[in-house]
Order: structure tokens, then C-alpha cells, then sequence
């Protein structure tokens, strides 16, 4: 059991993002006479290389009382509404697909057969775009501005559910500011280790010659991974032999004329793949790799060349992919790349530590404090099925053979992990299902990514075939069968029908 009805000060190590929001939670959970503290020892790249926000980015910002309008002024936020892939199967630039964060309201989601879309189905089965049936896409496709995107999500009717691209350091800083106004206290120095009493629980923090006594300590430390990697010595579990890139590359580009892309882009390269998340004063972008197929001075050439001019790097990085096997330990947890880390594709780093946070909340607070033994494990075991989620949904992009580079045909002939590959067949013959997901999430964890988000990715991919889409249709009822139909017609404008024995007929 932790008991903490009595503590007095909670520790958090490392400012930036993860930090300061930790701190920001915890404050509000705790009785205003603990102190929390942050000491702002050094962090690189506390969330992961993309700056573009998941889909549960608004809630951790409602949640902990931060005025979204405050924080777009603050984080140069900008609008992101879906990410755009660019030459994953292999067409160039102009060969592409959306991921839109598709709301609710919409009569493609609404309508929902057995466990799945009869009309997104019917969509595969018909070789049609899935992203179009989004109602606000157009006015997207057109390039619509910051403020026609505000007026079309105050309608109500767009379909889509905001999510924002913003500059990281400029949010630490508001969060930093935020955290001062509610009392929370800053140190700044490093934190060279901890103390442990004899039953393994954190006791203070040292700080060089000093210590700082805490009854709850936060690891948000990055890279350095002061607990679990270093006093600890927690397992690491390895996603290495699943998701190929070992490096990235991070730069800035000029901002392109206005309108701003209200979405993230996402780039198949020669050795992996670069995104870009438009910012109102510059483009966040990076190269991210594998250095068995190239290197920084390759992958920059190649970037120039796509551009047509000189890209300098602000940084290079050569993160493991993979998680501690276990995040809290006694009194202390570590958030964020402190605890594990993947490449950012689908914003995937920022959306795990969003929801660590939230269920950490959780805890705490339904427990008033007192956390059993039991509750810790099965935070541990949700958080690595968490994991194992987001390593099976990043794999399923890499899921293509259309490029015809040694990076992609390694990639091509690679083995799958065991959980993917039982998906990957299931998707030959059906479109993905809600108990496909389900497995990845325990104890009160939501799923990062929806049953639509794998088919908004599965099926342009080729992962779900327009046969698995036409052999579901087939299983429903006449009535349901002709209401389908009706709906091809429209979406078509030509005579597509469904056979009984033979499936689509055009």
C-alpha cells in the first residue's frame, strides 16, 4: 500500500511539457499545503520530436485548467484536424490519404453493423476515399484559414474534433507560468540521483550537495531517466526488431504562404519518413530513419533535394524505440519519454503521456491518496498494453510495398509481431473491429487509437482489401444490404450493386 494522506512534498524531475503538466495535475489533486516542486534539471525532447497534438490533447488541457484560446495564443498554436500521408505507397507526393479526427454526428460513424461500418465498408469495397466522407474535408482540401476553421467547428456540423499543432518550448512556457501562479515551486539544478529508505520508496531527491526530501516523486526527466534507467534498472522492453527507425533528424522550415495546412504531413522517404506541423511563424519538421540505410549527411541530401534548397539540422537524435517494463515503482513513476518512447508518427509519444497523466490523476484522486499494491500493478500492466497498442498501430503504416528502396523492401520481408500479424489477418478478410482494439487497454486506459482511426490507415494501405469489405457486406440483412446500396448509388452516381454469392459488381 501507498499511503499518502500525510505527504508533504512531491518531487518532479524535469521541467518542459511533461514536467510542468505533471506538476500542474498534482497540484490540483493534493491538499494546497504540499509542496510540489519541480526541479528543472535539463531536458531534451520531452515528448518526442512531433509537435503536432493528439487527440487528447484538449482534454488534458480542460482537465488541469488551462484556457485553450490562452494556450493557442501562448504555444503558437495552430489548427490540426487529421494528418496528411504523402507517398506511402509509393505514387510520389501526389499519391495520398488522410487520417482526419472525424467526430461524431457523421452517418458514416453513426451507422454501425455487428461491430462495424456498413457505409465505410461500402466505401472500400467501392474504391472510394474514406477521408471524404468527413462533412468539413472540402473546405480543408480548399486550404481553408485559421479563422474558417474556427467558424466551421462553432457550427457544430464540421465532423471534425480539434486538435492543435504547437510550438513545445513555448507551451513549456506557459505551462511554466501557469505552475508559478498555482504555487508550485521551482529548483533549478540537476537531480544527480535519489535516496532510497529501506523499504525501496524515494526519500529525497540529490541535487549535488544537497538533498530535497519528497514523499512522491514524478521522473519527467526525458532521455536522462534519472529512476527507472538509472536507479532502478527496470527492464527494456525493445520494439527494435518492430519499428525499423533508430535516428532522426529535426529542423525548421520557413512558413509557406498563407493559408496555414490545418493538418500534420506525413512523407514515406527513401529511409523512412519526415512530417512537417505548420506553425504560424515556422514549420516544425524531421527525418526520421534507419541508420542501417542511411545516414544525417544522406538524409539531409535528400531533403535538399525534395526541396530544392539547404536544410540545416537543429538537432539529431538516435532514440530506442521501446518501454520500460514497469513505470511505478513504490512512490515514485516515470511519465513520458522517461518511461518509454516511440517515433512520432500519429503524434503517438505526446497521446501516451496524455494518457499516463490522466490515469496517474486517477489513481490519486479515487483513492484519496491511498493507493493499493494492486492498483500500482494494474497501472503498470495497462500502461505496457498501452504500449504494445501504439507499437501494432505505428507498425500497420510501415505496412506497404510500393517503394522501391532497400529501407522499404527490408521492411516488406521483415517478420511481424505476433499480436499484428493475427490482426493483419484478420483484416484480409474484414474490416478492423472494436474487439481488435480492446486488448490494448485495461484498468480504465483509453485507446489512443480508435477502431476508425485503423481503418482510416488499414484500408488505403491495402491492409483491408475491397474483398474483406464486400464479404462483410454480404453477411447483412436484405433490408440493410438495399440501404447500403442506395447509398453507393449516391455516393457513385454509377450502377454498383451487391451479389449475394459474387460480392461489388460495377
Amino acid at each position: 500500500m501507498l499511503d499518502l494522506t500525510n505527504a508533504r512534498r512531491i518531487g518532479i524531475i524535469g521541467g518542459g511539457t511533461v514536467g510542468w503538466l505533471a506538476a500542474i495535475a498534482l497540484r490540483r489533486i493534493f491538499d494546497v499545503d504540499v509542496d510540489v516542486t519541480v526541479v528543472e534539471a535539463p531536458t531534451v525532447f520531452p515528448l518526442g520530436p512531433g509537435e503536432g497534438g493528439s487527440l487528447n490533447l484538449t482534454d488534458t488541457l480542460c482537465r488541469n485548467g488551462i484556457d485553450v484560446d490562452v494556450f493557442i495564443g501562448e504555444a503558437d498554436a495552430t489548427h490540426k484536424l487529421g494528418v496528411l500521408y504523402e507517398n506511402w505507397r509509393g505514387g510520389g507526393i501526389s499519391d495520398h490519404y488522410y487520417r482526419m479526427f472525424g467526430g461524431s454526428g457523421i452517418p458514416e460513424i453513426e451507422c454501425r453493423v455487428e461491430g462495424f461500418f456498413p457505409l465505410l465498408s461500402a466505401r472500400i469495397a467501392a474504391g472510394e476515399n474514406l477521408h471524404t466522407y468527413i462533412p468539413g474535408f472540402e473546405l480543408i482540401r480548399r486550404g481553408a484559414s485559421q479563422n474558417e476553421i474556427d467558424e466551421l467547428l462553432a457550427t457544430g456540423e464540421s465532423g471534425l474534433y480539434p486538435s492543435y499543432h504547437f510550438n513545445d518550448a513555448e507551451f513549456e512556457r506557459c505551462l511554466r507560468r501557469v505552475g508559478l501562479a498555482r504555487g508550485i515551486t521551482s529548483r533549478a539544478t540537476v537531480v544527480h540521483g535519489m535516496r532510497l529508505d529501506d523499504r525501496g520508496h524515494v526519500s529525497a531527491l540529490q541535487l549535488g550537495g544537497e538533498e530535497l526530501e519528497v514523499d512522491f516523486a514524478v521522473d519527467a526527466s526525458g532521455f536522462a531517466r534519472v529512476g527507472l534507467g538509472t536507479v532502478f534498472n527496470m527492464h527494456w522492453c525493445s520494439f527494435a526488431n518492430v519499428l525499423p527507425t533508430d535516428h532522426a533528424i529535426i529542423f525548421e522550415l520557413e512558413p509557406r504562404e498563407p493559408p496555414l495546412q490545418c493538418v500534420t504531413r506525413a512523407t514515406a522517404m527513401k529511409a523512412g519518413w519526415m512530417w512537417e506541423a505548420p506553425l504560424n511563424r515556422s514549420i516544425r519538421a524531421g527525418y526520421v530513419f534507419s541508420s542501417r540505410h542511411a545516414d544525417a549527411a544522406m538524409a539531409l541530401a535528400e531533403l535538399e533535394h525534395q526541396y530544392g534548397y539547404r536544410v540545416e539540422a537543429k538537432h539529431e537524435l538516435s532514440p530506442a524505440q521501446g518501454y520500460f517494463s514497469t513505470a511505478w515503482i513504490n512512490n515514485f513513476v516515470a511519465l513520458g519519454t522517461a518511461s518509454g518512447f516511440v517515433e512520432p508518427l500519429e503524434a503517438a509519444p505526446a497521446a501516451h503521456t496524455f494518457e499516463q497523466l490522466r490515469n496517474l490523476e486517477c489513481v490519486l484522486a479515487n483513492g484519496s491518496g491511498i493507493v493499493p499494491a494492486q492498483a500500482i500493478e494494474a497501472y503498470n500492466s495497462a500502461n505496457a498494453r498501452c504500449w504494445t497498442g501504439v507499437r501494432d498501430f505505428l507498425r500497420l503504416h510501415y505496412d506497404c510495398k510500393g517503394i522501391d528502396t532497400p529501407f522499404w523492401r527490408d521492411l516488406a520481408g521483415a517478420e511481424l509481431p505476433e499480436g499484428y500479424a493475427d490482426l493483419r489477418a484478420c483484416f484480409q478478410k474484414r474490416t478492423p473491429r472494436f474487439i481488435d482494439i480492446q486488448p490494448y487497454v485495461a484498468s480504465g486506459w483509453q485507446s489512443l487509437f480508435q477502431q476508425i482511426d485503423w481503418i482510416s490507415v488499414a484500408a488505403p494501405l491495402g491492409v483491408v482489401p475491397p474483398a474483406a469489405a464486400c464479404a462483410e457486406l454480404r453477411r447483412l440483412s436484405a433490408e440493410s444490404q438495399t440501404e447500403v446500396q442506395a447509398y453507393v448509388d449516391r455516393l457513385k452516381g454509377t450502377i454498383t450493386k451487391i451479389s449475394s454469392t459474387r460480392g461489388w459488381m460495377h
